[in-house]
């Protein structure tokens, strides 16, 4: 048999005659082997050219992905992440790649993460994993601010000692007793700076990975907390946060309408306070509250505050009723 050999100069000839009624070329590489042998017109089909011809291709067609740049890695919508597996695995569920309550990016790492198997990291702490870990008030969710090293509701954080109990104060957003050398705190409290701070009970640490015990595996304000479901489940004084047994050093809102207060006061965002016109009308009242400020009596500190949280002072103080100390 005699084969016909064409010169190299026609042969090229050949090939560009053939691709100009292929069309314009839109991306190659396509089909199943990736071939670069193998190009492919705007419509899809692909076409495969060789020194002696080209011939439609086995592939069949392919699809554009995008702006048609040929990318093959593409991504579905930002924070959601699907697994297409099937019976027995995660296949078809959606899962979102979010924090519960707002958790940082800092707190899901410094804690210990559950990872499954498409990457996707558990949230390990808020909602009822018990509460996040802090060191400032942006560490928390919308919602929530820093207290004792924990993200806590603002429902729970005091501002002013007038929304504590009697003879309580506002220290550092949780309502304490006062104390001194012959007013000792009770148990489970220690004097600092006048007044009674919690004292870390039980196994300290720093992350729920250190909480090894089933029925304290939460970290919370340095130290392994009760898991719970209900405040009934959790010791006296304390009260179910987050999932966690937590001391409870919340305002005490004492009214809900002025009918429920004493005679020549007022109910004002839950609290029952003296009205006035003049600070001399206060004095009389109570010496602890000696300023009319917006027509209610108020000490001096939460009349003119200095601060409300521990981060409006400076590092090593603390804001005692409205005062940096």
């Amino acid at each position: 048999m005699n084969f016909a050999w064409i010169s190299s100069t026609s042969r090229f000839a050949a090939v560009s005659l053939a691709l100009s009624t292929v069309g314009t070329f839109a991306w190659t590489g396509c089909g199943a082997a990736a071939d670069t042998s193998m190009t492919c017109d705007d419509a899809g089909v692909c076409t495969t050219c060789d020194g002696y011809g080209c011939t439609a291709s086995t592939g069949g067609v392919v699809s554009k992905l995008d702006s048609g740049l040929g990318k093959t890695d593409a991504k579905p919508d930002s924070g959601t992440k699907t697994d297409g597996g099937g019976d027995g695995g995660d296949g078809g569920d959606a899962k979102a790649d979010s924090k519960d309550d707002g958790q940082t990016s800092s707190e899901a790492s410094s804690d210990a993460a559950v990872d499954t198997s498409d990457g996707f990291t558990a949230p390990v702490c808020g909602g009822t994993n018990g509460p996040c870990a802090c060191t400032d008030a942006s560490d928390c969710a919308t919602g929530q601010t820093c207290v004792a090293g924990a993200c806590e509701a603002t429902s729970t954080v005091c501002t002013l000692s007038s929304q504590c109990a009697d003879g309580d104060v506002c220290a550092n957003g949780q309502c304490v007793a006062t104390c001194s050398a012959a007013d000792p705190c009770a148990t489970g409290f220690t004097c600092t700076d006048s007044v009674c701070e919690p004292t870390p009970s039980g196994t300290t640490c720093t992350s729920s990975s250190q909480c090894t015990s089933a029925t304290a595996p939460f970290c919370v304000s340095g130290s392994c907390a009760l898991a719970c479901t209900a405040t009934s489940q959790c010791p006296s004084g304390d009260y179910c946060d987050q999932g966690a047994c937590v001391l409870n050093t919340a305002p005490t809102p004492d009214c809900t309408d002025t009918s429920q207060c004493d005679s020549g006061q007022i109910c004002q965002a839950g609290y029952c306070l003296y009205t006035c016109t003049t600070s001399t009308q206060c004095e009389d009242i109570d010496a602890r509250i000696p300023v009319c400020a917006s027509n209610v009596c108020r000490s001096p500190g939460e009349a003119n505050p200095a601060c409300t949280t521990q981060s409006d002072c400076m590092t090593g103080q603390s804001c005692i009723s409205n005062v940096c100390e």
